[in-house]
Parts: structure tokens; sequence; C-alpha cells
């Protein structure tokens, strides 16, 4: 009976370390399992945009950014673009964000005048940005320095610059004479309202109607960037360019729905985060400089179109005209609740250091 029990008992004590081995080999089993499930769960978005199908803004620098993000999370988060206003159309974007009818944005800022009061002291008529790199660093050092309220109902991705707006028309601009009474497009009433205080007219619409509105001779011309001449075909439809640097500045954005993104595991997001960083440095920074270069090119080359630049003499004339909606502007910022004097002057005080960085005649 001894030896019996005693051999029972070796038996127990062989097996039963053997038996809780492979329970605690089987329990990691599964949390690998889960794990593993985990880490190939894949996030898809949609990006909603107004740029046509064919500009460089869809075929170059959005999809070098879907590429890249999706390089760097291994194919976790795959994002599909939907250009010239298939899913929202531009006006509608952000809101259509903010609401989840699309997962990311990208549009102008202008587009809902009074909704972005501190993004829009960055495009007052008056303040001179050399080219879009200016303007693109102003803009993201500003939202850092500034943290503007009215943009944190969604993620922030990062913002960007059309750069520097000129007079695309079909009749020469050499002077204040020569605007009086023309009446060209505008994608923001803000300047429309510097038109008019120079002594011209502006009407507002979307960049895409304006190819048509000149075509037609609704317009006599359109204020934007020189890129347009070729993104939009705007070079088919002018004869002029006039050089105005202090007229106008766009403002793009790059937006994510907020529940998106905090539906994203922690080292998504920080990779995304870190990629949109380098991203920026690399292809952001200045994309418009070299969209307006070409277009330039491409609009003297085929279509000679002459380019007009403004004696000092005449532009401090223009500049002396748009000074007073630089007041306006902190005043409706007073008005808001917000500091319009230090807004303004953190803009003005980067324009400044970033004109000084990135001068056009070193």
């Amino acid at each position: 009976m001894f030896r019996l029990l005693s051999l029972k008992n070796v038996l127990v004590a062989l097996i039963f370390p053997l038996l809780l081995v492979a329970l605690v080999l089987g329990g990691c089993g599964a949390k690998e399992d889960t794990e593993s499930e985990t880490k190939a769960e894949i996030f898809e978005f949609s990006l909603a945009h107004f740029q046509p199908a064919t500009h460089e803004v869809e075929t170059i620098l959005i999809q070098d950014w879907i590429k890249r993000i999706e390089e760097a999370t291994d194919g976790r988060v795959k994002i599909t673009s939907y250009p010239g206003g298939t899913l929202l159309q531009g006006p509608e974007i952000y809101e259509g964000v903010v609401s989840g009818a699309a997962d990311i944005g990208h549009s102008c800022y202008a587009y809902t005048r009074g909704r972005f009061p501190v993004m829009e002291a960055m495009m007052v008529p008056g303040i001179e940005y050399n080219n879009a790199k200016v303007s693109d660093w102003v803009a993201m050092d500003g939202i850092k320095e500034l943290n503007p309220a009215e943009i944190k109902d969604v993620k922030h991705l990062f913002t960007w610059s059309t750069g520097r707006g000129d007079i695309l028309s079909k009749v020469p601009v050499r002077n204040l004479d020569d605007l009086s009474g023309v009446e060209l497009g505008v994608t923001a009433g803000e300047r429309a309202d510097a038109l008019k205080s120079l002594g011209g007219t502006g009407t507002v619409m979307p960049m895409p109607e304006h190819f048509e509105a000149i075509s037609r001779g609704i317009t006599n011309g359109v204020v934007a960037p020189m890129e347009t001449l070729k993104g939009f075909r705007l070079s088919e439809v002018t004869n002029y360019v006039t050089e105005t640097p202090f007229l106008y500045n766009q403002l793009l954005f790059m937006v994510m729905n907020k529940d998106k993104w905090n539906s994203l595991p922690t080292d998504l997001q920080n990779i995304i985060d870190e990629t949109n960083e380098s991203f920026y440095k690399e292809v952001v920074a200045g994309f418009y400089d070299k969209l307006s270069e070409n277009a330039v090119k491409l609009a003297q080359d085929e279509y000679s179109i002459e380019i007009i630049t403004l004696s000092d003499q005449e532009t401090q004339k223009w500049m002396a005209l748009l000074n007073p909606l630089l007041d306006k502007r902190i005043a409706e910022l007073n008005e808001k609740g917000l500091p319009g004097k230090e807004i303004m002057n953190t803009v003005l005080k980067l324009a400044d250091k970033y004109n000084q960085e990135y001068d056009n005649s070193k």
C-alpha cells in the first residue's frame, strides 16, 4: 500500500507541473493572439477636398502624404482621397469633418468667413508675404503661439498656404487708375473689401468657378496665386499678371474628425504626428512656390502672359489704402472677446521674421 501511494504521489508530482506549464503557455498564446489581432487592425479613412483630380496638390502632395502615412504605420492606416468636391464641396468640408461626413478634410479657411477669426487675421490684405514658404511657417508658428479655440473641434494635422495672390486679368493693371471699375473674382469677402478700398470690385466665388466666370465675361479676372494659371487653367482666359504680394494670402487646412482620431491607438497617433512633422518640412512648406514657378513659365511660354511689377511709389499708394483693414481686423477680434492687438502683433512679428529668412531677393 505504501509503495502504491508513493508511486501515485510521484506521478502527480511529475504531471502537475506539466499541466501548469501547458496552461501558462496556452494563456500566453491567447494573449499573443489578441495582441496580434489588435496590431493587425486596419483603420480606413476618407479624405475630402476641392482640388481637381489633376491638380498637383492631389497628384503629388496628398498622394505622397497618404503613401507616407501608410508606410509609416505598416499599412495599419489607409486613406482614400476624394478630390474635386466629389465627397464634399470646398465650403462644406470643415463642418463636414466635424460632423463625420468625411474623416479627413482639406480646404480653405477663408471659405467660411467669420468662422476662423484668428486664422483670418493671418490673411488680412495689407500684410506682405514674400512667398508661400513665409506664409506656411507664419501659419504653423501662429497656431502654436495663439492656440486658436476655433480649430479645437478637430484634430489639426497641418496648415499651409498658396502664398501671395496676384491680379490675373484680361486687361492690364499697372496702377490704381487701371483698377478703377474693374470687376475681379475673389475667394473670400475680405478680398472684396480690399478691392473696394482700392477702387475695384470683387465678386466672391469658390476657386473652381473662376475659369467660367472669366471666360463668359462675368468678371475681368481674379485675385489668386500664380499657380492657378496652370492648376485651374486661368492662363487660357487671362492676359496679364500684376504682382501684389500684399493683397492676398490663402491658408489651407488638413484636419481630421476628432472621434476618428481618438479611435486610433496611441502608437499610431504618435507615428502620424511624427510623419506630419517631417512631411511638412520636406514637402508642404514652400510647395506652392514650386507650383507657381512652373505655372508662370507655362503661361509665358505658351500664352505670352505679361507680368507687371508695380513701382515702389505705386506700391506705397496701394498699401496706404489697405492699412485701415488691419485696424478693422483688430476691432473685429476685440468684439469677439479676443485680444486683437496681440493677435495681429504676433502675425506681423512672424511675417517679418520669415520674410527676412526667406527673402526672394537673396
